[in-house]
């Protein structure tokens, strides 16, 4: 049996320097910290799943910064955008790692989509987004699916959070159901783990590589919690295997003080 190991990190909110932070957390060294953790689990070979808002305010040093550590890591990558990311300015950036929107390994395909809508928080699948994705799970109709996507299908009973849930939701929902293979679908953008089911599709939600959204909070709070990523093992009879992970020695404690991001 042959497996596809991924190692999902999401929202590194990475500034045009190495010194740049988040809620008092330089994103750039918890980046760092947590693709260490992943590799010291034993995962440096996975496929780096990267899943939106991989810049703070889509500056072009911060994905230049990114290109030079996973080139240097000498890392496989695939990414999305999320809200506070630029698609033109990652392409031009990103060097080393030209876009990939379908990606297939063994019985699996992975479909990458853009749920970003320029200006908006918020999630929200374009007309031109859902015509890819029906197309693309048509080129998929022999695999298993594993969809990623940055901003989150479901609610995740955050009332500031649920407000960005994907407005159009229901409208690719229809087409996973309709391939019939598609396995779950894996997001970010919320700061936090959290595992549910959207209709009859698993939904797993990520924690940030930086710093961690309050959970079940009526407005924007930072949680205490250390930086955090996501495995997934996809094996060849359609069934996977997932689990969250939280960084035990990161020494860099979040400001909760602060107001938003």
């Amino acid at each position: 049996m042959s497996t596809v190991h991924i190692t999902q990190i999401t929202d590194l909110h990475l500034g045009a320097n190495e010194q740049e932070t988040l809620g008092g957390v330089t994103t750039f060294e918890s980046f760092n910290a947590t693709l260490q953790a992943s590799e010291d689990q034993g995962r440096a070979d996975s496929l780096l799943l990267l899943t939106g808002d991989l810049a703070s305010d889509y500056q072009a040093g911060a994905y230049q910064l990114l290109n030079k550590t996973l080139t240097e890591k000498q890392r496989q990558a695939l990414w999305l955008p999320g809200n506070h990311d630029d698609l033109e300015t990652m392409e031009a950036n990103l060097s080393g790692f030209p876009r990939v929107r379908v990606y297939e390994a063994g019985a699996w395909g992975l479909l990458l989509l853009d749920s970003s809508k320029v200006g908006q928080p918020g999630g929200h699948f374009s007309e031109a987004e859902l015509r890819f994705a029906e197309q693309s799970l048509k080129q998929l109709a022999d695999k298993f699916v594993l969809v990623a996507v940055h901003h989150s299908p479901v609610l995740v009973n955050s009332t500031w959070l649920d407000q960005q849930q994907i407005d159009n939701h229901q409208r690719l929902y229809s087409l996973l159901v309709a391939h019939g293979q598609v396995k779950a679908v894996v997001t970010g953008h919320v700061h936090q783990h959290h595992d549910s089911l959207w209709g009859e599709i698993p939904v797993y939600s990520t924690p940030s590589s930086c710093v961690q959204f309050e959970q079940h909070s009526h407005d924007f709070g930072l949680a205490d919690k250390p930086p955090g990523y996501r495995w997934l093992d996809l094996h060849d009879d359609g069934s996977l295997d997932t689990g969250v992970e939280f960084l035990k020695d990161f020494a860099q404690q979040c400001d909760r003080s602060c107001a938003g991001y």
